[in-house]
């Protein structure tokens, strides 16, 4: 009796790879999605720091 490879064979066109290129992608889309929203509330804190210290004339 032959002994049982252990080791998965990895076909680098099959489904494995699909896998890992889906969460690449997803987690990109994830930190961009993170970075705009962060810049959209640093924006929104400076319009607010803006407007509360205008000059005073």
């Amino acid at each position: 009796m032959r002994p049982r490879n252990t080791l998965k064979k990895v076909d680098h066109n099959g489904k494995e790879n699909s896998v890992k290129k889906l969460l690449a992608v997803t987690a990109a889309a994830a930190a961009g999605i993170f970075a705009f929203k962060k810049w959209q509330e640093t924006a929104a804190e400076k319009t607010v720091w803006k407007q509360s210290t205008d000059k005073v004339d």
